[in-house]
């Protein structure tokens, strides 16, 4: 079960009260962050974390550095992935079958939403 309070003060503002540290919400992304950023970034952490479960427990990695750059505009999220390591075609399509049968925070979003998850070409050093 998850769960929060939320108190609002003024016009565009709210505060969270339930797990870890209290998340200040404001209506403009100038101000900080707003509740679509939240599902901005719900949805990235999310993804991210299921990558790190694939790993481990497909190949035993626990240690995994990875970002996810995640954008969303006109009912459409874009994320793009990066890892250290270099991932052959079979691979990148079984992460993304795992992120679509894990990732709870894609599945509770409203279906009707496009998603382009695509993977950052390594860099040679």
């Amino acid at each position: 079960m998850y769960q929060t309070e939320i108190k609002g003060d003024r016009l565009y503002h709210a505060q969270s009260s339930g797990y870890g540290q209290p998340v200040e919400t404001f209506g403009q992304t100038q101000d900080g962050e707003t509740p679509m950023s939240l599902v901005n970034i719900a949805l990235a952490s999310c993804v991210t974390m299921c990558i790190q479960g694939y790993f481990a427990k497909h190949h035993q990695l626990t240690e995994l550095p990875i970002t996810v750059e995640s954008h969303y505009e006109n009912k459409k999220f874009t994320l793009l992935l990066r890892m250290d390591d270099a991932l052959t075609e079979e691979m990148k399509s079984a992460l993304l079958t795992y992120i679509d049968d894990n990732c709870r925070v894609k599945q509770l979003l409203r279906q009707d939403l496009d998603y382009q998850i695509s993977f950052a070409e390594k860099k040679e050093p």
